[in-house]
């Protein structure tokens, strides 16, 4: 990953967000915000894979929240 403020369509991500610290969630979240932000002005569009993960990621958040 060459830039820390994103995660790319191809670099790791947890299987697993349950088992995750809220603080870690929160992180990943705002790095795939990023990085839909920016597929979106260089692409018009995201790639499915972050797509997957924002929708993922909003899920977990939500479910923490309703806890």
């Amino acid at each position: 990953m060459g830039d820390k403020s994103r995660i790319a369509s191809t670099d790791s991500f947890p299987e697993d967000l349950t088992d995750l610290r809220l603080d870690t969630v929160e992180v990943l979240n705002s790095k795939v915000h990023r990085q839909l932000d920016k597929e979106y002005v260089e692409e018009g569009f995201p790639h499915p894979e972050t797509d997957a993960r924002h929708e993922d990621l909003t899920e977990e958040l939500d479910r923490r929240d309703d806890d």
